[in-house]
């Protein structure tokens, strides 16, 4: 397993391409969102069974996410406070060991993907407030999937602002689809605003729903689920806690170093590699 050094300087960062996509070993950078919540009888996570058309991992159960674009980048003279309030920027450029320009662009395409794939929008409203309501915005939505706009544009256009404080690094996978192209993943816990719920309209997902982990860990050792080594990790981990609070306490002391590959070598993935459970997604469908 190899580790990432720190974040670089400030003077260093305004040296490099805030057009930059890319992150560990030339992969694409990428985010997901573990979108959480206290069920009636524990945590719940929010997954979604990929359709077997996608490119990248087709028909495995994931969470929300997608790769960073140019149009999460902000410009170069670009003011920080405009349409983000919550921890600065470069704060969170330190935690993920990135350059501020990265930083900015993994948030924003954070909130970006989790918005398109669920109608969850994790931003202040024009008050100040945790918007408690994102289906007024579903044409915003909808015009984002098509790259119509960005999340600039949606933003600035609706006066919202970005908030760093819903979104806590959960952990960080550099490696290879099924498909043969290379990301660097970091993934964020959230828990749903007040007022907010995810939805299923999404073109990319067979199925959605609010699921146990340990459910969905159970489901995936009978060959009901398949995962990739990432979210097998991200699912295990979350089985262990009970209540968002728990999650969103434990989120602070993660490890953001990247696991590279597959870790066939560390203890704690010997299951995913030497169990292999019989696939029944064919016979039965997926999720439900």
């Amino acid at each position: 397993m190899h580790r990432s050094k720190g974040a670089v300087s400030a003077d260093e960062a305004d040296r490099i391409d805030p057009t930059e996509t890319t992150g560990f070993n030339g992969g694409r950078l990428a985010a997901t969102v573990l979108l959480i919540r206290d069920g009636e009888d524990g945590l719940e996570v929010w997954a979604q069974e990929r359709v077997r058309t996608m490119r990248n991992f087709p028909g495995m159960t994931v969470f929300p996410g997608g790769g960073v674009d140019s149009r999460d980048f902000p410009p170069r003279s670009w003011d920080s406070g405009e349409l983000w309030t919550g921890r600065s920027v470069i704060s969170f450029a330190r935690r993920l060991g990135l350059t501020k320009y990265k930083a900015h662009a993994l948030v924003f395409a954070a909130v970006r993907e989790v918005f398109e794939e669920t109608g969850i929008l994790l931003v202040n409203d024009a008050s100040g407030e945790i918007l408690p309501d994102a289906r007024p915005y579903a044409d915003a939505r909808t015009k984002l999937e098509s790259h119509q706009l960005a999340l600039t544009d949606v933003l600035q256009d609706n006066h919202l602002k970005v908030n760093a404080d819903l979104l806590e690094p959960w952990g960080r996978f550099a490696g290879t689809s099924e498909s043969g192209n290379r990301f660097d993943t970091f993934s964020f816990v959230a828990a749903v605003p007040k007022g907010q719920a995810p939805d299923g309209n999404t073109g990319e997902a067979h199925d959605a729903n609010w699921f146990s982990p340990s459910l969905l860990m159970e489901g995936w050792r009978v060959g009901l689920v398949r995962f990739a080594v990432a979210t097998w990790a991200q699912m295990l981990d979350l089985s262990k806690f009970h209540t968002v609070e728990e999650v969103m306490a434990a989120a602070k002391e993660q490890d953001m170093a990247p696991i590279v590959g597959d870790p066939t070598h560390i203890p704690r993935y010997q299951d995913f590699f030497t169990h292999i459970p019989t696939d029944r997604i064919g016979k039965l469908g997926g999720l439900h």
